[in-house]
């Protein structure tokens, strides 16, 4: 059995932090495919880490997730007790000073950052195993190093452009560009350093997203409403997006989440659309 808990963080963080999602399974494996959101996450394990892609690192256990921009197979084998912290698309960049791209499509061990203050994070966290306190400890090491950084010109801007995307994940670049008072060369530039990933992606990702939590409320095959409603073109266009999305057909997704209901899992998968806006 998987049981799980969303948090959200404290008021002057949220512009900043997501949320935050604490999970704890017991010896059952249990396997999931765990959906791009276009933030990135501070990822610290008590216990057995769990196994992305195939892969699994029994040293690592405090990690930077960057942009994934398809679903991660995961697959939990054995006790895990887990913090995530997920962030705003632009916020690591703000919190590390490291470009976004260099962390896209991986996880990087904490201690691999170079950033001594990192290594101390991680030490701090693991030596306690109440997860408040641990909350409490991250969100004054982020107030810290946003202080550090307040001074970042383009901060306001992305803050506007992501709060664009979620609300008009069609947006042209054109428009986001002019949010961001900038020329669209100089965001496709900036968004890899402050995102991630381009702006058209972080925009696919949001789409998709948004069908996933409408798959989530039905129990209908048909989506054909739903594939003119987000601007998709026609339903193969539709399959083939979501299929590079999550790593399945939306009828599978469907019947995925309904074999890990039980598991309290599906509380991780709503938490990006409920928690936070």
């Amino acid at each position: 059995m998987l049981h799980s808990q969303i948090l959200l963080p404290s008021e002057p963080l949220r512009p900043f932090v997501h949320h935050y999602w604490i999970m704890r399974a017991d010896r059952n494996s249990i396997a999931m495919n765990i959906l791009p959101t276009g933030c990135t996450k501070w990822m610290f394990h008590w216990a057995k880490p769990f196994c992305i892609n195939g892969f699994q690192d029994i040293n690592n256990r405090a990690s930077l997730c960057g942009q994934y921009q398809t679903a991660a197979q995961v697959v939990m084998q054995g006790e895990a007790s887990i913090l995530f912290v997920f962030f705003r698309p632009y916020a690591m960049k703000m919190i590390t000073g490291i470009p976004c791209d260099l962390f896209a499509n991986s996880n990087i061990a904490l201690d691999d950052l170079g950033i001594p203050e990192f290594k101390w994070l991680k030490q701090q966290i693991l030596e306690t195993t109440d997860k408040l306190t641990a909350i409490r400890l991250i969100e004054e090491f982020i107030i810290r190093q946003l202080i550090r950084r307040s001074d970042d010109v383009h901060l306001k801007q992305f803050m506007e452009v992501c709060h664009t995307i979620e609300l008009y994940p069609n947006a042209s670049l054109s428009y986001l560009a002019e949010k961001a008072c900038l020329s669209e060369r100089q965001l496709r530039r900036l968004f890899l350093n402050y995102i991630g990933m381009s702006p058209k992606h972080l925009m696919r990702i949001q789409r998709c997203l948004v069908a996933s939590q409408s798959i989530l409320q039905t129990s209908e095959r048909d989506f054909s409403s739903l594939i003119y409603q987000l601007g998709f073109t026609d339903h193969s266009h539709f399959y083939k997006e979501f299929k590079l999305f999550a790593g399945m057909s939306p009828s599978n997704f469907l019947d995925h989440i309904s074999s890990i209901r039980g598991n309290d899992l599906i509380r991780g998968y709503q938490a990006y659309h409920k928690q936070g806006r």
